[in-house]
């Protein structure tokens, strides 16, 4: 069979593409023993330094700058446009959900090597020169702003580096040599290969990081491997003393014992041990950190080899700790415990080592200064405030800050005939907390319409609704490289959720002990929604059932008020509904048309409405405000502007996109011109005049 024959035997589903080069992974490279320091490891080379060891050594000269001889280095062809051909492959409605098999292998086309010139060479976007290396930068750690690896989308520090000089991409050595197919010692039983991940999120299985870019994956085990995670240098034997007194060997049947740092059996993570102790530890344990500070706990934790008798639970997960492996404790309480590896989710965990850090005093900064016995100037606003008790439900009075009218209890209002209004609670709300969804401090801000670039409104990243109320958002720049550009908001109502958490429509208590895996999959007992419908909202449940309820339900309140009725409307769950009217009071539809989301009754005079017709579909959006949106059509960027109204006029308007009547409390108008009734209705709509 000639050269290319195999691949196109292979993928012939596939017949714009032309490959250049064999399947065989020996074709481009191998692990190999070497040393590093000293130290054996199994390193992976590509072939053309195999075959002449020396040929790194003489493409430097003395002074480290000047190039003598680049012939010995391999021709590899772009990783950028090797992704870049999976769109000659015809786009189907699961093309962005799936992984897409890679089929170019990393060698550059040459007349020398007898390749044909490819049709992916002939495109417009086609990187035409074979990479260059980057001897500047070697063995220098990498900056976030300096370098990334185009291919496995990583700032890890490598061995070494190439560039494209078409495209301006850089990437590490031991990324651009990556086979179409290849065995890692560390897994001798898969076959792992080359794909570009679907647009969902793809997690490593060696070290629990998202994937963007190219990566190895078996279908067969549902296993998947950065590329930089393929290539990385194999150490034989790891002397940390930190973690253990005696040197530690590689051993390769990993399947069947527990770590005793983590106390668990990781089948796809490399596991070391001692002979001598009977020490088994996975590569990644050794290197755990000893002091750390979690959101789920307000005092430091730190990491100890065994427990003291008795019966613990973690205190992030919420099942049981086993005595006889290490975990994290608090010093300062007696009972507080987390799985190791609980502990160190990235959504727990700041990523921050504090091992001889002293701890600094927290400075509270109280939201507003006491005038006079019920007198206040909060923060948020330049007049003073006086303390009210609600005597008459009035729908228009709105507390600034979560945006819910005042149902009951005290409130502040403005002293000089000012209409802003905050909950007695939402004015107590600090300025500063901590909350178990984000390892970083929350600062509370005020949602004005300059807010955000201009856009006056966020999306809680707790319950995904968009707000004008007050929001507590992450100022702080973590360490981990693919957030360091994200900002977590979360509203002042899913702000003051906290463990446990006392919902007045079941039983227990209610944690947040799901996983992100678990979160995903997870269904609100309440809304029912699935993973798509709810843009992945956050999730209590139960420990001692199978109660799941999503941040959305959990923040409704329980009881309400409705215009037309003088008592309290309670929450019902859907399947409730049989014991009340049957139709909602506002719409006058069937209650049964949205019972799966529950619904408000009052037992005294039957009334009952549907969620959206008694707090409205966007219920944090206040009359009086403006959003924007960035809306993208005709090749054109534009900004949208919304005003939102009151929708209290004799005669309800229709809305511009769903035709309907809005029934809402609010209405949202366009270029004086479109009236939509919620904000769903105008994404669509774009005026361009």
């Amino acid at each position: 069979m000639k050269e290319g024959e195999e691949g196109e035997e292979e993928y012939h589903n596939y017949p714009n593409i032309v490959l250049v080069a064999a399947m065989n992974s020996n074709s481009v490279g191998e692990f190999r023993e070497g040393e590093i320091d000293g130290n054996p490891f199994l390193i992976y080379t590509l072939l053309s330094q195999t075959e002449n060891p020396s040929s790194r050594e003489a493409a430097v000269d003395s002074d480290g700058g000047t190039v003598d001889d680049l012939s010995v280095e391999p021709l590899i062809l772009c990783p950028t446009l090797r992704l870049k051909v999976k769109n000659l492959k015809p786009y189907t409605s699961d093309s962005d959900r799936s992984f897409f098999p890679l089929v170019v292998s990393s060698h550059f086309p040459t007349i020398q090597s007898g390749h044909q010139q490819p049709e992916y060479m002939l495109q417009s976007y086609s990187c035409k020169l074979p990479l260059l290396p980057l001897f500047w930068c070697d063995n220098k750690n990498p900056n976030i702003y300096d370098f990334i690896c185009r291919a496995c989308t990583t700032i890890e520090q490598g061995t070494s580096y190439y560039v494209c000089v078409t495209c301006g991409d850089q990437f590490h050595k031991e990324c651009v040599g990556a086979p179409l197919e290849f065995k890692h010692p560390f897994y001798p039983s898969l076959s792992l290969q080359l794909y570009s991940p679907p647009s969902g999120r793809v997690l490593c299985s060696c070290c629990q990081k998202p994937i963007y870019g190219m990566n190895y994956y078996c279908p067969t085990s549902n296993f998947t491997l950065h590329l930089f995670c393929a290539f990385k240098p194999i150490p034989f034997v790891i002397d940390h003393p930190k973690r253990h007194p005696h040197p530690l060997t590689f051993f390769p049947k990993q399947s069947f014992l527990p770590c005793h740092v983590c106390s668990l059996i990781k089948k796809f993570i490399p596991t070391y041990i001692c002979i001598r102790c009977a020490f088994v530890v996975h590569q990644d344990c050794i290197y755990f950190p000893y002091v750390i500070k979690i959101s789920r706990h307000h005092h430091r934790i730190s990491y100890t080899s065994s427990l003291s008798s008795g019966k613990w639970s973690c205190g992030v997960c919420r099942q049981e700790v086993d005595n006889d492996y290490g975990a994290y404790s608090c010093n300062k309480c007696d009972d507080y415990f987390v799985h190791s590896r609980c502990a160190l989710r990235r959504d727990i965990w700041d990523g921050i080592e504090l091992e001889g850090v002293p701890e600094e005093l927290e400075i509270i900064v109280e939201p507003f200064i006491t005038i006079s016995d019920g007198i206040i100037l909060h923060f948020s606003h330049g007049h003073h405030l006086k303390l009210d008790t609600s005597k008459a439900y009035d729908e228009n009075k709105l507390c600034q800050a979560c945006t819910l009218p005042i149902y009951e209890g005290g409130y502040y209002s403005g002293v000089d005939e000012c209409d802003f209004i905050l909950h007695e609670a939402c004015a107590n709300a600090p300025c500063k907390k901590y909350h178990a969804l984000n390892p970083y401090p929350l600062t509370l801000k005020v949602v004005t319409n300059e807010y955000h670039d201009n856009k006056g409104r966020f999306r809680c990243d707790a319950c995904q609704r968009e707000s004008c109320g007050f929001v507590y958002v992450d100022d702080f720049r973590g360490c981990y490289a693919d957030t360091k550009d994200y900002k977590f908001k979360i509203d002042i109502r899913c702000a003051s959720v906290s463990e446990p958490f006392d919902y007045l429509g079941h039983e227990h208590p209610l944690y947040l002990a799901l996983n992100p895996e678990e979160e995903e999959s997870a269904i609100c007992h309440i809304c029912q929604e699935s993973k798509d419908e709810s843009f992945s909202c956050k999730k209590l449940n139960c420990i001692e059932c199978d109660f799941v309820i999503c941040f959305k339900c959990a923040t409704l309140p329980y009881k309400a008020r409705y215009q037309h009725d003088k008592h309290f409307l309670k929450f019902y769950e859907a399947k409730e509904a049989n014991d009340h009217s049957e139709w909602c009071d506002v719409c006058e539809r069937r209650i049964a048309d949205l019972r799966k989301k529950g619904f408000y009754s009052c037992d005294d005079c039957c009334t009952t409405l549907h969620i959206d017709c008694l707090l409205g579909e966007d219920m944090y959006m206040k009359p009086g405000h403006t959003i924007m949106y960035n809306m993208t059509g005709s090749r054109k960027h534009y900004q949208k502007k919304l005003h939102i109204h009151s929708n209290n006029t004799l005669s309800r308007p229709f809305c511009s996109e769903c035709g309907e009547r809005c029934r809402q409390k609010i209405v949202f108008e366009y270029k004086e011109k479109y009236i939509f009734c919620a904000v769903s209705c105008q994404k669509l709509v774009i005026d361009y005049s």
